[in-house]
């Protein structure tokens, strides 16, 4: 048994609640639910989707100015 400390867990989306809203009904508060945990999926996937078009287009860049200069060196 290791005495080293358990990593730490990275909250899902599944663990993230609802806010609080009182005086509704339980299928109500579920349908909310369940509405909230998808708009949190789409974000995060946005937000990744954006990262990854930042990764290439600065990667395009590079490999265009890589070609630049060996096409300078060459005259």
């Amino acid at each position: 048994m290791s005495l080293a400390t358990p990593p730490r867990r990275r909250k899902r989306i599944k663990d993230v609640r609802c806010p609080a809203v009182g005086g509704l009904p339980d299928d109500i508060y579920h349908m909310l639910h369940h509405s909230f945990v998808e708009i949190l999926r789409m974000r995060r996937s946005i937000e990744s989707a954006d990262a990854r078009i930042d990764e290439s287009m600065k990667a395009a860049n590079e490999s265009w100015d890589v070609l630049k200069r060996l096409r300078h060196d060459r005259i």
